[in-house]
């Protein structure tokens, strides 16, 4: 068993896969309507839970990113000046 199987947490993939089979089954008339309407509002929530922390964790994914090109694009000085490079220079 795995540690989050274990501690019982779960994951975004893990609601997602759950509300794509209540959906699915919803399409397949397996609920009644008394039964689909009880479900309507818990699956809106989720809806909306996941993608809040989906736009979220895209949201940091772009800001480490951007911290990651920012620290990466260091300007290192050239200690070589142009006048170093005459023939005068090299004699």
């Amino acid at each position: 068993m795995s540690s989050q199987q274990e501690n019982g947490s779960f994951t975004l993939n893990h609601l997602n896969t759950l509300l794509a089979g209540v959906i699915i089954a919803q399409k397949r008339g397996v609920y009644s309507f008394e039964e689909s309407g009880a479900l309507a509002e818990p699956v809106k929530i989720i809806s909306q839970f996941i993608k809040l922390n989906s736009e979220e964790k895209q949201n940091l994914e772009q800001q480490q990113t951007k911290q990651q090109s920012q620290s990466n694009n260091v300007q290192i000085p050239s200690t070589i000046q142009e006048d170093d490079l005459t023939l005068k220079n090299l004699i």
